[in-house]
């Protein structure tokens, strides 16, 4: 017993010397060791999207520019602590490194949520919000547990690592002889790197359907942060932009009806649906019966698309019938002391009506009260005013049916004309039903569909309830996207990088009381912005001065329909008739699809120089000529007497307020 109990010290004290002294041999040169961590995130994950898209062939010239790069890293350290053999110099080349690193992981991270490459401007959002956006980190981190066990596992290990030799630096020892042999054979490989790099980046793109990420991520993000590209916005544009949005009194409105009956109006706006997983697109896959069923008793705008990938934006964009500003901020949901000009208030100001905004999403996230304010609603509910918190679904939203009992006693509570406007949240990332409609799948596309199916459900009870509450016949009842979702259709995840249909096209349907507004099918293209007019032109009233246009009345076979994603970065294009022109600022390249040869965009036809800077020129007019002034620059108000807001600049917070009884 006791010869067994001295083994397994004996084995023990074994195993502790075995670790120590790699650790020992490790700590001589902790930079090496980190930054070829970095270089395994880096090329590992790579080996993930090559995976992912099947370009195994050019797998290995993705890497070469991180080989390259870490290594001509490496051999710059190693010499600055073999000239100076300080601890101090250890630690200053240790921390850099570690920086390096976390890039990488943070890179490895992105890769493996959406495909591309990270930028630094989608972290802004990280610094502006971080609790929303460590929740959105954790339910991505959720969804894949295996590869997070493996990109944090390994991370925790780099990182005790790190703090034990900036803690205990050992004086670092050289042996000049393998030194220099050691930086011989690392030169080498880094200029047959480089050199295999700049020959194969020579050669010609044979697809750009998916992101190549053969540039180093850290060079990347070094060189999108000092690009001088002129589709980017600067400072200077924000200080010389002269837009001003019309307030609600600022705007003619023509009326040209003489019934003095004017219906209710319903929107539902579905959040990142992607028009072909709906009945719309495919009648077959059933999983929007109801949907498909409004569009065949209605109008159905087949050919629309957002105008910003972003939710907020779309928002504005949709019930304003303005282009938003497209730049990287909030800028629609700082407040101002009077609304601008909406289908709300000019609804209201012309017609008496009353309006309200209900969203089963967190009304704080991106300060839903101050753009719900902008747009002057005079009633908003969010799903902080549940009394259940069991009710929530995901970080982000709730059960979409709590909010159909809210909104039927705010129709009952007065007999004036309405619009109300039902932000759904269930159908955006994570991507969960409640519990009580199914159990949740567990490939995320599926649990999309499973969404979708259940957001379909809702609007069906939403419109029996007022079905009997007998307002129906008397409502244009609608139902349209903010922007759609990709689920690697191209090899991308998400919706705010991209520029394919998967993410821009959107389901649009309005159904009114008229009959012979019954079955219509309007395929010329459409945008976000066009919303407002087509509905309000339903309604016989007319507002000069809109971006959009109704698309009963409109006959411009040669008009542009601008898109763009929020992120600065974000390719940004129009189509005109059934030609797509798209523009990557990364890149600085453009294509053209054909749409009607070429629906599924497989077939990209790459532009001449001369057309590029003519359509880069043209898009970045576009860009800086949405940017508009904001009245404040800074400020707090009290809004819907549960929001504090708060703002700086183009950036607006909201904090919900509990009002006791």
């Amino acid at each position: 017993m006791k010869n067994t109990k001295e083994n397994k010290k004996a084995k023990v004290e074994v195993g502790q010397s075995a670790l120590q002294k790699v650790y020992d041999y490790l700590a001589r040169r902790p930079y090496t060791v980190i930054l070829i961590a970095a270089l395994l995130y880096n090329v590992c994950y790579k080996f993930l999207q090559a995976h992912r898209i099947a370009m195994y062939g050019d797998y290995w010239k993705w890497i070469l520019s991180d080989i390259a790069f870490i290594l001509s890293i490496e051999m710059v350290f190693a010499f600055l602590c073999f000239k100076w053999p300080r601890r101090r110099v250890v630690r200053s080349v240790t921390f850099i490194s570690a920086l390096i690193c976390t890039w990488s992981v943070i890179n490895a991270a992105w890769i493996k949520r959406t495909g591309t490459q990270i930028l630094p401007s989608v972290l802004l959002p990280m610094f502006r919000s971080p609790v929303h956006a460590f929740s959105i980190v954790g339910g991505n981190l959720r969804k894949s547990p295996g590869a997070s066990v493996i990109l944090l596992g390994f991370s925790a290990v780099l990182l005790m690592f790190f703090f034990h030799v900036m803690y205990r630096s050992p004086k670092p020892r050289y042996n000049p002889g393998i030194f220099y042999k050691r930086m011989v054979l690392t030169a080498l490989v880094v200029i047959s790197a480089w050199g295999l790099r700049i020959v194969t980046a020579n050669g010609k793109e044979a697809n750009i359907l998916f992101e190549r990420p053969t540039t180093n991520c850290h060079l990347r993000a070094f060189v999108s942060i000092f690009s001088k590209n002129p589709c980017r916005l600067s400072k200077v544009d924000f200080i010389n932009c002269r837009r001003k949005l019309p307030l609600r009194d600022q705007v003619d409105v023509i009326d040209s009806s003489a019934n003095s009956l004017r219906p209710n109006i319903v929107v539902v706006i579905l959040e990142g649906v992607q028009y072909q997983y709906t009945s719309l697109a495919d009648v077959k896959n059933n999983r929007t019966p109801f949907l498909a069923s409004l569009a065949e008793n209605g109008i159905e705008l087949t050919n629309a698309r957002c105008v910003l990938t972003h939710t907020t934006k779309a928002i504005f964009g949709l019930l304003t019938g303005r282009k938003p500003s497209v730049s990287q901020d909030i800028a629609e949901a700082v407040p101002v002391v009077r609304p601008y000009a909406s289908l709300a208030t000019i609804l209201e100001d012309k017609l008496g009506y009353r309006s309200a905004f209900f969203q089963s999403a967190m009304g704080d996230f991106e300060c839903r009260p101050g753009l719900v304010n902008n747009l002057g609603f005079n009633k908003f509910w969010s799903r902080e005013q549940l009394p259940d918190e069991q009710d929530y679904v995901g970080y982000l939203g709730s059960d979409e049916f709590k909010m159909i009992e809210p909104i039927c006693n705010w129709i009952k509570s007065n007999d004036k004309p309405f619009i109300t406007v039902a932000l759904c949240s269930v159908t955006h990332d994570p991507y969960l039903v409640p519990e009580w409609f199914a159990e949740p799948e567990k490939e995320p596309i599926e649990s999309y569909f499973q969404t979708i199916v259940y957001t379909d459900r809702f609007i069906s009870e939403l419109h029996t309830q007022l079905t009997n509450l007998g307002v129906i016949d008397n409502t244009l009842f609608c139902v349209v996207g903010d922007h759609g979702e990709a689920f690697e259709e191209h090899g991308f995840a998400g919706h705010e990088r991209i520029a394919f249909e998967e993410v821009l096209h959107i389901p649009m349907v309005i159904k009114g009381p008229d009959p012979q507004k019954k079955g219509i099918k309007i395929a010329q293209p459409a945008s976000s912005l066009d919303f407002m007019p087509t509905l309000l032109g339903l309604m016989d009233l007319q507002v000069n001065g809109l971006d959009g246009n109704d698309m009963f009345t409109l006959n411009d076979p040669d008009r542009k329909v601008y898109f763009a994603g929020w992120l600065e970065e974000s390719p940004i294009g129009f189509v005109q008739g059934s030609q797509k022109h798209i523009y990557f600022p990364v890149t600085d390249k453009a294509y053209r699809f054909d749409l009607l040869n070429d629906p599924c965009e497989l077939s990209p036809i790459l532009f001449e120089q001369q057309q590029i800077e003519s359509i880069r020129k043209d898009l970045a007019n576009w860009r800086k000529q949405s940017l508009f002034k904001i009245s404040y620059p800074s400020g707090k108000r009290k809004l819907f007497d549960n929001w504090k807001c708060r703002w700086t600049d183009r950036i607006s917070r909201a904090k919900y307020i509990e009002i006791k009884k």
